[in-house]
């Protein structure tokens, strides 16, 4: 499962789970609360309403209610399941990928690591490089205030690196993947991973 089946599937289950949780919701709250477009949750809902997922009661001021139909609770309960595995499923190739690298990196001795981005990825390849007891130099990303993640220093500029060694980097964000990894392959090797699906 790719990453964007990946988030369809969340947006589905968070606009479900969402409808299920308040008794008094609006497309506009629904909106705001899962941070997508007025247009795509109104989709969304349509879409679920005509399914059977969903009904709808008339409230007022030219409102309306939303509640889960028992067919709507087995589908919430469907999408769980599927998040679930796709997440974990999509965390196994990730961790595989950043073990594999790490065990190339390993071979290199006189080389610092740094990772790109904070997010998630950065979590699971940082688990990786521990079991292979490989060390993490640096995370670089311009966009982050605090000066640590996971005990490693959080650098925004190349210029804060101040060694003889190679550097290699590996992205671990999917913000802004793309302009990222254009940015730094031009002067350092970069690796990507195949998931996050960068030109």
């Amino acid at each position: 499962m790719n990453i964007r089946n990946e988030k369809n599937i969340e947006l589905e289950l968070k606009l479900l789970t969402k409808i299920n949780e308040s008794e008094n919701v609006s497309q506009r709250s629904i909106s705001k609360d899962l941070d997508v477009a007025l247009g795509l949750a109104n989709a969304l809902i349509k879409k679920f309403v005509k399914k059977g997922f969903l009904k709808l009661k008339e409230a007022p001021m030219q409102r309306y209610l939303y509640y889960l139909t028992p067919e709507g609770m087995l589908e919430k309960t469907k999408l769980t399941k599927q998040f679930l595995e796709s997440s974990l499923l999509f965390y196994k190739k990730a961790k595989e990928e950043y073990e594999k690298e790490f065990l190339n990196l390993k071979r290199k001795k006189d080389s610092l690591i740094v990772l790109v981005g904070v997010s998630d990825l950065t979590d699971i390849a940082f688990l990786a490089a521990k079991i292979h007891n490989v060390k993490i130099s640096y995370i670089f990303d311009k966009n982050n205030n605090k000066k640590e993640h996971c005990g490693i220093k959080i650098i925004s500029n190349f210029n804060s690196i101040k060694s003889d060694s190679k550097l290699y980097f590996l992205q671990t964000s999917s913000v802004n993947s793309k302009k990222v990894y254009d940015e730094i392959k031009g002067k350092y090797k970069i690796f990507k991973p195949k998931f996050l699906m960068i030109g």
